[in-house]
């Protein structure tokens, strides 16, 4: 596997299976709620995960859909003063449903502050420590629902 496919399962491996995460994209209604099963406790959780975090800038199968879907894809990378080492810039971006999930919760809101806490300042993969860049509201999201754009950086050897 190429050195930058395995920064991305690394980082993947952290976000997918986040059991917040993993109920904050898929329970409607009090996600956090400790009397609701794990979402990998669940019989369909490799399908429940497949369909809401993925690792491709993929929404064209949402507009049809109630549901958050966290996607997650390098973004652009530069040289460094280091010749050893690349800053890699890793996309997440955030779609949630606004009927079913924004209108009393805010929850792209939750979803962000979650990957901050996750991701930022935290050693998962590459040189260092990720370090969190940019959050952008994206601007032609799929109908009926809000995205947001999170970028992270790392130390990518070379």
């Amino acid at each position: 596997m190429s050195r930058l496919a395995e920064n991305l399962v690394d980082i993947f491996k952290v976000v997918g299976n986040d059991e917040d995460l993993l109920r904050l994209t898929y329970y409607k209604d009090n996600p956090l709620d400790p009397n609701k099963s794990n979402v990998k406790d669940l019989p369909d959780f490799y399908e429940i995960r497949k369909e809401r975090i993925i690792r491709a800038p993929k929404t064209d199968d949402i507009s049809t859909k109630e549901l958050c879907r966290i996607c997650m894809y390098f973004g652009n990378g530069s040289n460094t003063s280091n010749e050893r080492v690349d800053d890699q810039d890793i996309v997440i971006d955030v779609y949630t449903h606004i009927d079913t999930f924004e209108l009393n919760e805010a929850r792209s809101l939750k979803i962000i502050d979650k990957l901050n806490k996750l991701i930022t300042f935290q050693h998962i993969t590459g040189v260092g420590k990720i370090r969190s860049s940019r959050r952008y509201i994206i601007g032609n999201p799929p109908n009926g629902y809000i995205g947001y754009k999170v970028t992270y950086t790392f130390g990518s050897g070379k």
